[in-house]
């Protein structure tokens, strides 16, 4: 069986042994303080670093356990009063859900290979603007597209200007294998743009760690409703990852996870380009996952038991949009924990099921 469901780092690619040793750092010269109830915008020489990073202050960067816990947050702080929300179709399906758990009325937006349709954004604008946006700007989770540098200063503007939230989700950013980084949603708009983004893709996701940088006032309202939520986050991984990074050791991690990733992704397009020229789907400079739209009138309740019987377990494409019929052909390929072999039998075990198999 091969697992087409999740997109997770292979285990050889956790760097133990340096965790190991930051673990250890980081227990001998602040193990009482870590040890102890903590702020709770989270372990203060992590927020520095990381504003640094940012060129932020440090009072505009909040700590919490994972960024979905984090966007969840923002969705009760934000929420509250203008009871509608924006995202891409197709999306992140736990973002998907923690919208629609929150009663608003959920908005989704087409999302084209270079972002969201902006002619049905404006028109959604018009009939009245969002308390938020949720998109995912850089090899996007479900599709694997970037959101181009028009549409990003151009959501910034509409930001300003309706005076909405925008939550840039960008756990994806730092694993590009080709071409050029365009600038964060972030820096067109800081004061209407949430940055979020995590340690699971590009260290470990055991660590639960992401974060956000906004500014202060929300982070202020942010730490009041984790105070009530949890008193504390976990702040010895939150240390542990800190002694890692003053090391200076994340950028060859990054830099082994490109060449570990890249040729799995080049193997996925070339297979899906020989097995399955008749679907459609973007051709990602980075990230997890390929997002594929199959040919007309196939059905998920047709797809899925037949896909396992032929050793493919995939993902129900419906949970990636707010309207799950419109997921009914769609299908998210992760190809980060997959060796080069497997990519391929997947691949053309998927183009049998569609070419064969598939009653037309």
């Amino acid at each position: 069986m091969i697992n087409l469901t999740r997109g997770v780092p292979p285990a050889e690619v956790f760097p133990i042994d340096d965790l190991i040793q930051a673990g250890e750092i980081s227990l001998r010269e602040d193990g009482k303080r870590i040890f102890q109830y903590s702020p709770a915008p989270g372990y203060p020489p992590l927020r520095d670093w990381l504003a640094a990073e940012h060129s932020v202050g440090s009072e505009q960067v909040f700590l919490g356990n994972s960024s979905l816990e984090l966007f969840s947050f923002v969705i009760h702080i934000l929420l509250g009063v203008r009871r509608r929300a924006f995202i891409e179709s197709p999306s992140y399906d736990r973002a998907n859900t923690l919208l629609q758990r929150s009663g608003a009325e959920v908005v989704p937006i087409p999302l084209h290979l270079d972002g969201m349709d902006l002619d049905a954004f404006e028109a959604q604008l018009k009939r009245g603007a969002p308390g938020l946006v949720y998109l995912i700007t850089d090899f996007q989770n479900p599709m694997g597209n970037t959101t181009s540098l028009e549409k990003r200063q151009q959501l910034a503007a509409w930001a300003r200007e309706y005076d909405f939230w925008i939550v840039e989700d960008a756990p994806y950013r730092r694993l590009r294998y080709s071409g050029k980084d365009l600038p964060t949603l972030y820096s067109f708009a800081p004061e209407r743009v949430i940055h979020m983004a995590s340690l699971s893709k590009i260290l470990a996701p055991g660590l639960r760690l992401g974060y956000l940088v906004a500014e202060a006032g929300i982070v202020r309202q942010l730490t009041e409703w984790a105070v009530d939520t949890y008193i504390s986050p976990v702040t010895p991984t939150q240390a542990m990852a800190y002694a890692y990074l003053k090391a200076g050791k994340l950028p060859d991690n990054i830099a082994s996870l490109c060449r570990l990733y890249r040729p799995r992704l080049e193997t996925m397009l070339a297979a899906l380009d020989r097995y399955l020229p008749q679907a459609s789907y973007p051709r990602p400079e980075g990230g997890f996952f390929l997002g594929v739209s199959l040919p007309e009138g196939v059905r998920m309740d047709w797809l899925l038991p037949r896909a396992e019987q032929a050793g493919l377990k995939l993902s129900d494409g419906r949970g990636f949009f707010i309207h799950p019929s419109d997921g009914e052909r769609f299908v998210r390929l992760p190809f980060c924990s997959l060796t080069l072999t497997e990519i391929e039998l997947a691949v053309k075990g998927l183009g049998r099921l569609v070419k064969e198999d598939y009653p037309q």
